[in-house]
C-alpha cells in the first residue's frame, strides 16, 4: 500500500504537530529550537501515547507555560543528542513536561537519563522523517490551495521514510511500575509468556538502577518480534 504526502500532512497526529509547531514559533522563537522541540514532543506522544502537541497547541503565545516547554524541551533535546555534561544536573526538574506527560508516573528525567539511547535514535527518526514534512511551509501551502482529490503533484508522492531505527528499538517497550512497586524481571516475563497469545516472546527486559534511598519507576522490555501493537498493562 503506497502512502502518500498528503495523507501523512492530514493525519491527526502530524496536524497537531503543525498547529504546535506553528504556536511555538508565534513565542516568537527560533525556526530551528522550534523544530527541535517539535521532534522531542512528537517522539514523546508516538512513542508514550500521552496527550503533549494538543496542549501545546492550545496554549497562549504569552502563556509562561508554552515559554517552560520551549526551554525544557530544547534542554531535554540538547541532552539527547549532544554532549553536554552540566546539563545532566540542570535537568533534574522539568516540572511543564512531566505535567504535560501525566503528572511523572512514567516520564521525567531519569526516563531521559535510563533511555538515552533509545529516545535519541527516536528523536532523530522523527527529525529525518515525518517531521521533514511537518516542517515543510511549501506543501502546507499546497495543502491548502488543492483540497480537491486531485491535489499538486508533490503531495500525491509517496512518503518515504528512512529506515534508521535498529531493529530493537522495533522491538521495545517502555514500562512503568504501577505506584513505583517494581516487580522483578521473572514476574513482568511470566505475566507475558504464560499467556498463549504470546508464548515466549521476550529476548531481554532492562529495569532503571535507581540512586540509593529511589525505587525503580520504569523500564524496558525488548521482544523477540515487532512489539504488539496492544501491549497488556502490567
Amino acid at each position: 500500500m503506497v502512502v502518500r504526502v498528503c495523507e501523512v500532512l492530514n493525519a491527526s497526529q502530524n496536524k497537531n504537530a503543525r498547529s504546535a509547531y506553528l504556536r511555538v514559533l508565534s513565542r516568537p522563537t527560533e525556526q530551528e529550537v522550534a523544530q527541535k522541540v517539535i521532534c522531542l514532543l512528537l517522539w514523546l506522544e508516538t512513542s508514550m501515547g500521552i496527550d503533549v502537541l494538543n496542549n501545546v497547541a492550545a496554549m497562549a503565545p504569552g502563556d509562561t507555560t508554552l515559554t517552560q516547554v520551549v526551554m525544557e524541551a530544547e534542554a531535554v533535546y540538547s541532552y539527547l543528542l549532544y554532549v553536554h555534561p552540566t546539563l545532566s544536573q540542570l535537568l533534574q526538574v522539568i516540572p511543564t513536561i512531566v505535567a504535560l506527560s501525566g503528572g511523572g508516573r512514567l516520564v521525567d528525567f531519569r526516563f531521559f537519563k535510563f533511555h538515552r539511547g533509545v529516545a535519541a535514535r527516536g528523536v532523530i527518526v522523527i527529525e529525518d522523517t515525518v517531521a521533514a514534512l511537518v516542517f515543510d511551509d511549501n506543501l502546507h501551502a499546497m495543502l491548502r490551495r488543492f483540497p480537491n482529490p486531485v491535489p499538486a503533484p508533490e503531495l500525491m508522492a509517496p512518503f518515504v521514510a528512512l529506515k534508521r531505527t535498529p531493529s530493537m528499538d522495533s522491538r521495545t517497550v517502555f514500562f512503568a511500575f504501577p505506584g513505583c512497586h517494581p516487580l522483578s524481571s521473572e514476574d513482568i516475563k511470566n505475566y507475558f509468556e504464560r499467556r498463549p497469545v504470546f508464548g515466549r516472546c521476550i529476548e531481554h527486559i532492562a529495569m532503571e538502577q535507581p540512586l540509593p534511598g529511589q525505587t525503580a519507576k520504569h523500564g524496558v522490555i525488548v521482544f523477540r518480534t515487532t512489539k504488539p501493537r496492544a501491549t497488556p498493562r502490567i
